[in-house]
């Protein structure tokens, strides 16, 4: 099976979408999509660009969709990685500056990460995480509130005058 042919049958077998809905996921119109997979784009590397952002939007395997080879979908780390990317490409420096942080953490970081996380957990009577080692994060959906006015009620903005801490 050649590259274009992967991708129709990725879109079209595998995601269940149209051409135009998955033109959309990519931010390219419906004729890109019917190029690629007819293997008539102009411009190679406008196609390879494409091909990597198909496999960063979808999950999918480099591997497989380049040469064919392996599994169609990427493992779990390899999404992480993606996602980290996406993250680190973006333009939010304060989620930028976490993964930064938490990239220089050693052991010690990470153990004294968690069991802050643990006493947070234990004052604010929530059992948030389960028992697993991997600390897998059970939202309490209910506890979120909906409306920007029940926040403030849950939590009531604290006054702070600048001019007290002074002192």
């Amino acid at each position: 099976m050649e590259i274009y042919e992967r991708v129709k049958d990725l879109r079209k077998n595998h995601l269940k979408m149209s051409q135009t809905a998955f033109g959309k996921r990519l931010g390219v119109n419906r004729d890109v999509i019917n190029n690629i997979e007819n293997n008539r784009l102009a411009k190679p590397e406008q196609k390879i660009s494409l091909l990597k952002l198909i496999c960063k939007e979808f999950n999918v395997s480099e591997d497989w969709l380049f040469d064919g080879e392996g599994d169609m979908f990427a493992d779990d780390k390899a999404e992480y990685s993606a996602l980290i990317d996406k993250i680190m490409e973006g333009e939010n420096e304060f989620a930028k500056n976490i993964f930064k942080t938490f990239a220089t953490f050693d052991v010690e970081d990470w153990d004294a990460l968690q069991r802050m996380i643990e006493k947070y957990n234990a004052v604010a009577g929530n059992d948030a995480y389960d028992d697993d080692d991997d600390m897998t994060l059970i939202a309490d959906i209910n506890a979120i509130p909906d409306t920007p006015e029940e926040l403030e009620r849950q939590f009531p903005p604290v006054e702070f005058n600048r001019n007290d801490d002074a002192g």
